[in-house]
């Protein structure tokens, strides 16, 4: 099954509590028994200077590594200070068979994304967590779906709904296959929300696809 969930997280909290106009995507997260949380983070927006100047002074960081350097994009290699309740999160998430996707930084909390084999296994990955000391809010759950990436956050089921509609009749082939009112009428449901759906989950989709970019192809020396 396929989960999103909204929580907060001790790392990075002091910076980004700092900096406004940035989004932070972690693609990788990894630890081991003697080995704190590690990550990779694409930092993106007016605010990276800030962050920048900042987060190398954040209690939670005990290394950091500058992978790529750029005006409005940076991408960052984290180790966090030992024992975290995020370190306790994942190791929790990782004995109970959860496969780690993406985290995005909303302004607010965190949205991670993750699969899990079964409701049963979430099931005790949420009672694990709640022993480890971090409480989340699940946003989206795909019960018998199991996703190979990090997907678009805030994809919600109608839009979803409405981007399968619009695939399925050829509303992006050239020239169309469908209009969007018909898509709308087979949906029950107005022109204007299907506009407005299928506007917002393509920029979902697109914000997505955009830091999986800027972090393809990253040649990073020994």
């Amino acid at each position: 099954m396929y989960v999103e969930f909204h929580h907060r997280s001790e790392i990075l909290h002091r910076t980004l509590r700092e900096v406004e106009g940035i989004e932070v995507v972690v693609r990788d997260l990894a630890t081991g028994p003697e080995t704190p949380l590690r990550l990779t983070a694409a930092v993106t927006g007016d605010g990276c200077g800030r962050f920048h100047a900042l987060v190398a002074e954040d209690p939670s960081v005990g290394e950091l590594k500058l992978l790529e350097d750029g005006d409005l994009r940076r991408l960052y290699w984290i180790e966090a200070v030992p024992g975290t309740t995020d370190q306790r999160a994942y190791e929790a998430a990782i004995d109970s068979g959860g496969v780690y996707l993406q985290s995005r930084w909303d302004g607010e909390g965190w949205y991670t994304t993750m699969n899990y084999p079964d409701q049963e296994c979430f099931r005790d990955y949420r009672q694990r967590i709640d022993d480890a000391g971090m409480e989340i809010e699940p946003t989206v759950v795909r019960v018998g779906r199991y996703l190979l990436s990090g997907g678009a956050f805030n994809l919600t089921e109608k839009q979803e709904a409405v981007l399968l509609e619009a695939i399925e009749g050829g509303y992006f082939e050239v020239p169309r296959g469908s209009t969007l009112g018909q898509i709308a009428d087979r949906l029950s449901i107005s022109e204007q929300a299907a506009s407005e759906r299928l506007r917002r989950a393509m920029e979902s989709l697109a914000r997505a696809a955009v830091t999986n970019t800027a972090e393809e192809g990253l040649v990073v020396d020994d």
